[in-house]
């Protein structure tokens, strides 16, 4: 039997499609930064988007969040951030890739209790904790992930880049799922992978 679940490990990786992106650092929850710093800047949620993607045995699918609310706070050392804030709207969210019938169908399982138990939880929050320079336009940033009742602090990469009075930041990491709660594995024939895509594009000014 033993052979046997290692065999069906074996397949179901090599079936389903790998995550993309750098691995977020995941840690316990930190204090939120103090917000000592620059220019506050307000997102605009028609110019930014954040897109998820979960992966399956069968293939994929992309999902929106909408933009609830959102600001970021310019560090005196620009471009860092000194705080920030992002609510996301997971009670609104949408599959992109799909139509009609299963469209609605996927929706409204994602926002059930196997999943997001939006009834409950209808937002996910970001709340920067820290920030450091890289190399070049990109930062590392911290922050506190609060989804499904769950807090982690998660730390990625991104590119922050200003043109004119607005501030773009872009970022592609992914996440496990199960550290928030959410632990449906799908069927035994179309298994979902733990791994998240997290894609940010983020317009604020």
């Amino acid at each position: 039997m033993r052979y046997f679940l290692v065999a069906v490990s074996l397949i179901w990786y090599s079936c389903t499609p790998s995550p993309q992106g750098t691995e977020a650092q995941t840690a316990p929850a930190q204090a939120p930064s103090s917000g000592a710093g620059g220019k506050v800047l307000t997102l605009s949620s028609s110019e930014s988007k954040v897109v998820a993607v979960g992966a399956k045995v069968t293939g994929k699918h992309e999902i929106a969040f909408p933009i609830q609310e959102g600001n970021l706070q310019l560090a005196e050392n620009a471009p860092c951030l000194s705080s920030g804030k992002i609510v996301l709207d997971i009670a609104h969210l949408e599959v992109l890739d799909l139509q009609g019938e299963d469209k609605k169908e996927l929706e409204e399982h994602l926002r059930s209790e196997d999943f997001f138990l939006t009834e409950k939880y209808p937002t996910a929050i970001f709340e920067i904790t820290g920030c450091e320079k890289g190399t070049g336009d990109t930062i590392l940033l911290s922050g506190n992930l609060t989804m499904r009742g769950v807090t982690k602090n998660i730390r990625f990469p991104a590119v922050f880049t200003q043109s004119g009075d607005k501030w773009q930041a872009k970022a592609a990491f992914y996440i496990n799922r199960q550290e928030w709660g959410i632990a449906y594995r799908g069927r035994k024939d179309n298994l979902i992978r733990d791994e998240v895509d997290i894609r940010l594009e983020i317009v604020a000014q």
